[in-house]
């Protein structure tokens, strides 16, 4: 299955999410790697920290991620669409956000046809203004919105340098539920992944 993180803007957490998908999904005991096609290399770094070693391109993976640049036009963020089993737009409950989301959406419809779009909330403050209307956020945009959606905690941040061990528990929980929100999506249509 691959699975390519895009929006066309910078900071809603792509790499962030990449890295943390990555190790719930091992932690599921799938095998997956990420593709870095983003200039800034967050992600390889990440991993290289992580893992103390790079990861091997050529072996058969269940998942490839693909973390793409923040540019809609990049020849990376188009390839990494086309070859998309699931598409998911990176989107903070910020309005600047939102407004790009829909943009993004289209943009993926035009490129692969076949690919399965979700949105998903990142960076969620829970009791704010703008967390308390991501269900209203969420009737602009014309794809459907994963249930599960990433809190803003610190310890996301932290988890690029040390991986699943900076995470506490209900850090674990939220990222093993958006895990496996995404791998069920595509089993349920497509049975792309086998269990």
């Amino acid at each position: 299955m691959e699975v390519t993180l895009l929006a066309n803007k910078g900071g809603v957490g792509k790499s962030t999410l990449s890295i943390l998908l990555h190790e719930a999904l091992k932690k599921a005991g799938k095998s997956v790697i990420i593709r870095d096609w983003d200039i800034q290399g967050t992600s390889n770094k990440a991993l290289a920290l992580i893992l103390g070693k790079e990861t091997n391109p050529a072996i058969h993976h269940d998942i490839i991620i693909y973390d793409t640049p923040p540019n809609l036009e990049h020849p990376a963020t188009i390839t990494a669409v086309k070859n998309a089993d699931l598409a998911i737009v990176v989107v903070s409950p910020s309005p600047a956000d939102i407004w790009e989301a829909e943009k993004t959406v289209q943009f993926v419809r035009e490129q692969n046809k076949e690919a399965v779009i979700r949105l998903i909330f990142n960076k969620v403050r829970k009791g704010t203004l703008l967390g308390r209307l991501i269900d209203e956020s969420a009737k602009q945009i014309s794809a459907p919105t994963l249930k599960s959606m990433l809190s803003y905690r610190e310890c996301y941040q932290h988890a690029l340098g040390e991986g699943w061990k900076a995470l506490d528990g209900a850090a674990r929980e939220e990222v093993l539920e958006l895990a496996i929100s995404i791998t069920t999506i595509k089993t349920q249509a497509n049975n792309l992944i086998r269990y």
